[in-house]
């Protein structure tokens, strides 16, 4: 069995949601705009202040621009502050800021946080500098997702992530058809869905996409995609090029991409050249280097896409 690789999902943040409040006292809920304070202050959770500046943060966290700052969406963006200010407060007469671990995660935010943001507008002006030649050579350059881009029609069988073990990939990797790989599952008892899908080539690393095209008729492949896992068989391939602005917005957003890469990867080459250990710990660092090589850090993801690496 041919193994594909890892496709990887999104991760979106929940809101913290309300907890019990005791005492509350926001100023300017439900007034006209004139009756509302104008100073920085605007509210008070018990002790603590609410600022316009605090509230303005929020919408800006939130990517709610000025003309949908309605009385509702306002109401709701204070509300977020006091019930995080209220908890905190809990949190904080509970002695929870006093622990040892609680001011390492601080620690650990403040610094994650500062360095992403560095690192945004660090790659924001390399984005910037992107010229239309770029874009051009980007483009000539990787025919895969653009001049020779395809859609490859698959049918395909999808299983839980519960269900992706070392045991199944033991159980599948003689299998020769989907039809194979269906009967096992049901044996097991693993739920499945068997459907129709599509892979763009345009959205697959060129080695991948070469790997597909190259594919004989028999072939299986597995890939971990979201929370579960895929098998699937390539039966369709239909040719899709990409040009014009398509082609060139895309362009722009693979080229961030590589550049975001090699940004990450430069910034943890200077650190670790920066860096210096005591005692077992030199010893720790210097036998694992990092490893930045792209065709080692693609094989690694393949065996680790797969239940089991035939």
């Amino acid at each position: 069995m041919t193994i594909a690789r890892h496709v990887s999902g999104f991760l979106v943040k929940p809101a913290l949601v309300g907890a019990a409040v005791v005492v509350l006292l926001v100023a300017g809920c439900g007034k006209k705009d004139g009756d509302r304070p104008q100073g920085q202050v605007i509210g008070h959770v018990g002790p603590d202040d609410v600022t316009i500046q605090e509230l303005e943060n929020e919408f800006r966290l939130a990517n709610i621009p000025t003309e949908k700052r309605t009385d509702a969406v306002t109401k709701g963006a204070l509300l977020e502050i006091i019930t995080r200010k209220a908890v905190a407060r809990q949190a904080i007469a509970a002695k929870l800021d006093r622990e040892p671990t609680m001011q390492l995660d601080l620690l650990r935010d403040k610094e994650q946080m500062l360095a992403r943001t560095f690192q945004q507008r660090k790659l924001s002006d390399q984005v910037a500098g992107i010229g239309q030649s770029d874009v051009d050579q980007f483009i000539g350059a990787h025919p895969t997702q653009f001049a020779k881009r395809v859609v490859f029609i698959t049918d395909q069988i999808e299983i839980p992530a519960q269900a992706v073990t070392s045991d199944l990939g033991v159980a599948t990797k003689d299998a020769k058809t989907l039809a194979d790989i269906e009967k096992l599952l049901s044996d097991k008892k693993i739920p499945m869905k068997r459907s129709s899908g599509g892979l763009d080539s345009a959205t697959l690393p060129a080695q991948l996409a070469q790997q597909l095209q190259s594919q004989q008729a028999s072939d299986v492949f597995f890939a971990r995609v979201g929370g579960g896992g895929v098998f699937f068989k390539i039966v369709e391939t239909q040719p899709k090029p990409l040009s014009g602005a398509d082609a060139n917005n895309l362009a722009r957003q693979l080229m961030a991409r590589e550049k975001l890469e090699r940004l990450n990867q430069q910034v943890a080459a200077d650190a670790q050249k920066a860096a210096t250990f005591d005692g077992d710990y030199a010893r720790v660092m210097a036998e694992t280097p990092a490893k930045t090589d792209a065709a080692a850090k693609g094989a690694e993801t393949a065996k680790s896409a797969a239940p089991s690496a035939k």
